[in-house]
């Protein structure tokens, strides 16, 4: 990949720099001000969302994607957008919607400020394959690259994360929704995810069963192996299956490379393996729909 700036703070930024520089503007702006976890003690000071806001009126962005864990969260952010020009659609999308292992609710948000700027992207959409989910389907125990130079701070970084399959798919939900002026609505469709998805069945329930249930979602405190939490079915499972949080297994179940924690750059060799492993299990699931 290409070196890139990495910029501090988003108040300190001035939109206009940036106008015309880019085709999609993503942002996963901070949840602690809408957060259901923070059980009304909001922050307000952390709510960057009109820091966002400034930026695409700024910037007069094409696009913007956005994502965050509360439907009040993106339906704020829904109506101003509209308040500035933009049509947008929106939905919630979760890991487990699309066969994974741990549930992780999120909503996402898709805003088109013309609708040439959509076109140019649904081009290049087109003409890609469907998603598949071969890094959920391989087995954890064959894994052998775990790349951990800072634990603590690697298990945060996944916690704040996303999962790059389930952003895709939502991109691809809410653009084609978009393209074809579909009503919005918050529920994606079993029909809207087989259209871009391809769902198999993942190692975990290979292993101990469809009925097994959820594991706990990787989260920033990484507290889901203590005592304290096996009350909970989710935690307990994730016992079950992988013992203690560790960068590898959140990489695992965020279907991410090897490594993808980590601040060094990204071992070229994980990231082959990575992709390898999702053909192979795209490979051999389209031959064993064959026989």
């Amino acid at each position: 990949m290409d070196s890139f700036p990495i910029y501090g703070d988003i108040t300190s930024l001035n939109g206009r720099n940036f106008k015309g520089a880019f085709d999609i503007l993503c942002g996963g702006f901070p949840c602690q001000a809408f957060s259901y976890v923070a059980r009304g003690q909001n922050i307000s000071e952390k709510n960057l969302w009109p820091e966002m806001l400034r930026f695409v009126w700024e910037s007069e962005a094409p696009i913007v994607f956005a994502e965050n864990v509360t439907l009040n969260a993106i339906r704020t952010a829904s109506m101003d957008l509209e308040s500035i020009g933009y049509r947008v659609k929106y939905c919630k999308l979760s890991c487990g919607e699309l066969g994974a292992d741990h549930r992780r609710d999120r909503y996402w948000l898709l805003a088109v400020k013309t609708p040439s700027a959509l076109s140019k992207v649904n081009e290049s959409l087109e003409r890609l394959g469907k998603i598949h989910m071969g890094c959920w389907v391989t087995p954890f125990s064959e894994l052998k690259n775990e790349v951990v130079t800072n634990r603590r701070a690697q298990l945060k970084a996944i916690g704040n994360a996303q999962a790059p399959l389930v952003a895709a798919t939502a991109f691809r939900i809410l653009a084609y929704r978009h393209k074809n002026q579909i009503r919005n609505s918050v529920k994606v469709l079993k029909e809207e995810i087989n259209r871009f998805f391809t769902v198999q069945p993942t190692w975990i329930k290979d292993t101990y069963g469809e009925n097994f249930g959820f594991v706990h979602t990787p989260t920033t405190m990484a507290n889901y192996s203590a005592p304290s939490m096996m009350k909970h079915a989710g935690c307990r499972n994730f016992v079950e299956v992988f013992n203690r949080p560790t960068p590898a297994n959140a990489e695992y179940l965020m279907g991410l490379p090897q490594g993808a924690s980590t601040a060094n750059s990204m071992s070229k060799k994980n990231m082959e393996i990575w992709l390898q492993k999702l053909r192979q299990a795209t490979i051999q699931r389209d031959l064993s729909s064959e026989e």
